[in-house]
């Protein structure tokens, strides 16, 4: 593995804040680029015919496959519509992490997908303390049931899993409180080989917008708690919301303890589905993305949506959404309000401007600097192979990453190092890979391998990691959609617990907080699914294994910085 630098970045500390001692001249390189460190090489399945689904794979997910301690990494594949004579199919691969390096996991692993893929969910859809995979496709969907051991069972169909459609990005969320994970599948477009018409570009045939093709409904698998699903896409209103989805996230927009569910779509109004279970006792969705203002984009126009997450990225308790979009258009950013309601803010905050030359997929809102204050990365890549050619030099098909340095106020965009070269870049995973208490990245690259960036900044600031579990009749055992807050030298975080967001991607589930300089401890309170709420202090320094409603805790310590 060969490191490069990436981005310098700032570096802010202070465990009373104070914004005066912030010095802009502090940088410090935060990111190492390992080189050729996983051994994947992404196949599109383009060959030549240019069908749209060619372009926008495929994703990553982040877990523990086996139970060692590390986590281990999912690469989705894409597929070819047709094989050539004796061409081999291009397969999905599981990778263990083993002494600090990816190794492809053997035939026993039971990973067995070689349909063209898209994104994918990862948790424990059995309730068996292990992470299960879903993931999906173009074609049949898969869910890889886990042993614990690191050894998986396709069981779609058994579980009541039937979809042979466009599936682009899925979620794992608890839609009716009642403890278990139930699955949310977006779908791109009707897609048709058989009577598909290619697309040009003065002389150059291209890949189609997605306004040539119809959309069509998500879906929604309701888990009866053992892991098998009922589909109720239809009584749940949804078939009456045709996507073109490409970003989904769970959040609780009211917040009334429901999940809600945001969606981007490509090239039509984004959704926003409010979760009725509460109020009417019934699992059903009002889609109210035009009343809340995060249906369009600035200017008031549909937008390629694609990548999307959300954060609390002014610290005032509730969480903006973040969506990234194709060049020309600005990736968007949705304040909300507090009540609700959203304000497009992109070119005050200063996430507009620099993402006009681009087009942005993954997406993530993350402190990558330590200094308590949020920032965006994001990893861009153009969808037209021939762009530099019919643009004249105006824009590339390789596209740089960016990363939005926060300071709570607004964000900047970080120098970007000349010694990287840009890429197609379209998942982003975020997860801490050596343990060490800071978040290192993952980009998936079109027809490519996947890029490592290892994070430096470890031992800067004092951390706190958290790794949640639900334990009652109403709490996922994820406990994804708990609200955690840590407070600490006058300063205080939220945030909402997820695994799926960005671009077709599954992160690690552990929580990390940096704490204002001088603070070794926090004040963390969980508000979990159920509604109930424990309150703990906790050290810094350690990922602490919370349980609800145990009294102590397993913390263990970060490893030392590489």
């Amino acid at each position: 593995m060969r490191p490069l630098s990436l981005i310098p970045l700032l570096f802010i500390c202070g465990c009373t804040f104070d914004p005066s001692s912030e010095d802009p001249q502090v940088a410090t390189e935060l990111f190492q680029i390992e080189q050729n460190s996983i051994p994947f090489h992404h196949d599109s399945g383009a060959r030549g015919a240019h069908y749209i689904g060619e372009i926008v794979g495929s994703g990553a997910g982040l877990l523990d496959a086996d139970g060692d301690g590390d986590l281990d990494l999912f690469l989705v594949n894409g597929a070819p519509e047709k094989l050539e004579p004796k061409e081999e199919a291009p397969r999905d691969q599981l990778f263990l992490q083993i002494d600090g390096a990816f190794v492809a996991a053997g035939s026993d692993s039971g990973i067995v997908g070689s349909e063209a893929g898209m994104g994918l969910a990862i948790g424990d859809i059995d309730n068996d303390g292990d992470p299960d995979i879903f993931v999906a496709n173009d074609g049949p969907d898969q869910l890889y049931i886990n042993d614990g051991k690191g050894r998986f069972d396709e069981q779609s169909l058994s579980r009541g899993i039937t979809r042979d459609s466009f599936s682009s990005a899925a979620v794992l969320v608890d839609i009716e409180g009642d403890g278990d994970l139930d699955l949310f599948i977006g779908t791109y477009l009707d897609f048709d080989a058989s009577t598909f018409v290619p697309c040009t570009r003065g002389d150059q045939e291209v890949y189609c917008a997605p306004s040539n093709f119809a959309a069509a409904p998500c879906l929604l698998l309701l888990n009866d708690g053992t892991g098998n699903f009922t589909d109720v896409s239809s009584s749940s209103g949804l078939k009456d919301h045709p996507a073109k989805a490409l970003g989904i996230i769970s959040i609780d927009i009211e917040p009334d303890g429901d999940p809600d569910l945001y969606v981007a779509n490509d090239g039509e109004a984004n959704f926003l589905l409010i979760n009725q279970w509460k109020e009417q006792g019934r699992i059903f969705f009002l889609e109210e993305a035009l009343l809340a203002g995060c249906a369009y984009g600035e200017g008031a126009k549909a937008e390629a949506g694609m990548g999307v997450d959300a954060a609390d990225l002014d610290g005032d308790g509730d969480e903006e959404i973040l969506v990234t979009n194709l060049e020309a258009q600005s990736n968007s950013c949705y304040r909300n309000d507090g009540n609700g309601m959203f304000m497009e803010t992109s070119f005050a905050n200063g996430l507009g401007p620099a993402s006009l030359p681009h087009v942005g997929f993954g997406i993530q809102a993350f402190d990558a600097n330590l200094d308590g204050h949020l920032d965006i990365f994001v990893t861009n890549g153009h969808i037209i192979e021939s762009i530099g050619e019919i643009r004249q030099g105006a824009s590339h098909f390789a596209q740089p990453d960016q990363l939005f340095v926060g300071d709570g106020n607004g964000f900047k965009l970080a120098p970007y190092s000349a010694q990287v070269d840009p890429t197609v870049g379209r998942s982003l995973l975020r997860g801490d890979l050596d343990n060490d208490g800071d978040d290192d990245l993952i980009i998936t690259r079109w027809n490519s391998n996947p890029q490592l960036l290892r994070s430096t900044a470890a031992g800067s600031a004092a951390v706190l990691g958290l790794r949640l579990e639900g334990s009652s009749d109403q709490s996922n055992r994820d406990a994804i959609g708990a609200r955690i807050t840590v407070s600490a030298g006058g300063r205080e975080w939220m945030r909402e617990h997820r695994v799926q967001s960005s671009y077709l991607a599954s992160h690690d589930p552990r929580l990390l907080f940096a704490l204002p300089e001088g603070c070794t401890e926090g004040d963390v309170s969980v508000l979990w699914p159920d509604g109930k709420v424990e309150t703990r202090r906790l050290e810094a320094g350690s990922y602490h294994h919370w349980i609800q409603g145990q009294e102590s805790l397993v913390s263990t310590e970060f490893s030392p910085p590489r």
